[in-house]
C-alpha cells in the first residue's frame, strides 16, 4: 500500500508550524522591546512602581514602626533625597541588610512629620524597589562622620527639571519636597543637605538646564529655604547624570551640572554617569542594582566628607 502522510505532517504542515512560530516570535521581540524602551526610557511602566499613573506615593505606614533617632546636633545627619527616579526607590532590589540599618531612619512628611525605622521601599518614594539612602547612611556612619542618620525621599521618576523646580503648581513634587524640608528642619533643627540627582530626562537640552536650576533655588528661597544660608539650612549637592537606557552621556550638561557648584548654597555631587550600564550594575541600563548603588554610596561618600 502506498504510504500515507498523516495530516499537517508534510512539507506544508512543516512550513506553517514554521511560519506560526516565527510570527509568535516577532510579536514576542516586538512586544519585549516596546515594554523595554518604554521602561527603560520614560519610566511609564516601571515594574518597581504599582503606584505609577495614580500620582500617589508609598504612604502604608500600617507596616512601618515609628523610631526616633537617639543622636542629634553635629552627630545626627540630617538629608532630604530629590530628584528622579535614581534618587527615589526605583533600583532592583529591595537592598539586604547592611550594618548599620538599626541606625538609619525615614522621616515622612505625609504622616504627620513622622520618622519610621528605615525599610524599602521607603515612605514617600513613588518606585515601590530599592533606593539609594540605606548604603549612603551605612557609608556615613562607617566612616565615623554621623552616629545615625535620617533620610527623606521626594523624587518623581522621569521628570525634567522644570516639572520638579517648583515652576509649575500642576506639579507636585517640589511641594512634597518642601514639606520633608520643612518637617525635618523643625523636628531637628537643621537639614544638612538637599541630595539632588536629575538631568536624564534634561539629556541633549543642556542650554536651558541652568535657568530651569536657578528657578529651582528662587523657588526654594520663596518658601523661605535659603540654601547653605544658616538657621540650619544645608547645601545642595548637584550631581551630574545624564545617561540612561539608549542616551549616552551628555557631556555638555554633565559640564554645566558640575559649574553649578560655583552657585551660592550648591556643592558638586557625585558623578554617577561614571557607573557602568552593564546589567550587574543597571539591571535595564539606567536604574542601579546592587552592586551600582554600591557605587552610588562610594560616590556620595566622597562628596559629602
Amino acid at each position: 500500500m502506498p504510504s500515507v502522510t498523516p495530516r499537517g505532517e508534510g512539507e506544508g504542515g512543516k512550513g506553517w508550524r514554521k511560519r506560526v512560530l516565527i510570527a509568535i516570535a516577532v510579536v514576542l521581540l516586538v512586544g519585549g522591546l516596546t515594554v523595554a524602551c518604554l521602561y527603560a526610557f520614560t519610566d511609564v511602566l516601571n515594574p518597581f512602581n504599582p503606584l505609577f499613573g495614580t500620582g500617589s506615593r508609598f504612604d502604608d505606614i500600617a507596616s512601618r514602626s515609628v523610631k526616633e533617632p537617639g543622636a542629634s546636633g553635629d552627630r545626627l545627619g540630617v538629608f532630604a533625597g530629590y530628584g528622579q527616579s535614581n534618587s527615589d526607590c526605583c533600583g532592583s532590589g529591595p537592598n539586604p541588610e547592611v550594618e548599620h540599618v538599626d541606625k538609619i531612619f525615614n522621616f515622612f512628611a505625609g504622616a504627620h512629620e513622622t520618622t519610621f525605622e528605615y525599610k524599602e521601599p521607603m515612605l514617600g518614594a513613588f518606585c515601590a524597589g530599592s533606593c539609594p539612602y540605606l548604603k549612603i547612611g551605612n557609608e556615613l556612619i562607617d566612616a565615623g562622620l554621623y552616629d545615625e542618620v535620617v533620610f527623606s525621599t521626594s523624587g518623581m521618576p522621569g521628570a525634567s527639571l522644570s516639572k520638579i523646580n517648583g515652576d509649575d503648581p500642576a506639579f507636585p513634587y517640589f511641594a512634597f519636597l518642601v514639606e520633608s524640608y520643612k518637617g525635618m528642619l523643625s523636628k531637628y533643627g537643621k537639614v544638612d543637605g538637599i541630595l539632588f540627582h536629575q538631568g536624564e530626562s534634561d539629556n541633549g537640552m543642556s542650554a536651558a538646564y541652568e535657568a530651569s536650576f536657578d528657578s529651582f533655588l528662587e523657588n526654594l528661597a520663596g518658601e523661605g529655604i535659603v540654601v547653605g544660608g544658616g538657621a540650619g539650612g544645608g547645601k545642595i549637592y548637584a550631581s551630574r547624570t545624564t545617561r540612561c537606557g539608549h542616551l549616552e552621556i551628555d557631556s555638555a550638561l554633565s559640564a554645566v551640572q558640575l559649574a553649578l557648584a560655583d552657585k551660592d548654597g550648591v556643592e558638586e555631587g557625585p558623578n554617577t554617569d561614571t557607573v557602568s550600564v552593564d546589567f550587574e550594575y543597571r539591571y535595564d541600563s539606567c536604574h542601579f542594582s546592587q552592586l551600582g548603588w554600591d557605587e552610588v554610596a562610594d560616590l556620595w561618600l566622597e562628596k559629602l566628607t
